[in-house]
Formats: C-alpha cells, sequence, structure tokens
C-alpha cells in the first residue's frame, strides 16, 4: 500500500497533509479554506485523542 499523504478530517473538513510515512501531521488548511490556527506538526495519537478522525482526500 502507498503512503497516503493528503487527508482530510470527516467531522470538521480541515485538511491535513503527511509529507514522510509515520512522521508528523501537519495541518494544510481549515474547512472554509483559511490557514489554521497552527501549523506545528502532530502525532496520529495526538489528533486521535483530539477527536480527528483522518481519511484519505478522494
Amino acid at each position: 500500500m502507498a503512503h497516503v499523504r493528503h487527508l482530510v478530517d470527516v467531522r470538521t473538513g480541515d485538511e491535513f497533509d503527511q509529507p514522510v510515512p509515520f512522521g508528523l501531521v501537519y495541518p494544510v488548511c481549515t474547512a472554509d479554506g483559511s490557514a489554521p490556527p497552527s501549523q506545528r506538526g502532530r502525532t496520529w495519537e495526538h489528533l486521535v485523542a483530539s477527536d480527528r478522525e483522518l481519511r484519505q482526500v478522494s
């Protein structure tokens, strides 16, 4: 299975990018297209704990 780089939160519509497999996930933009409040990378564990549900962008 190939690495999925572009992700979206199914609950909020916010978009994320994971440039390196198993690496940090970075916010790209919010659902309305504006810049995210923080562009700091997060781990999958942190995002899941923050109630994010990321899926591949289709």
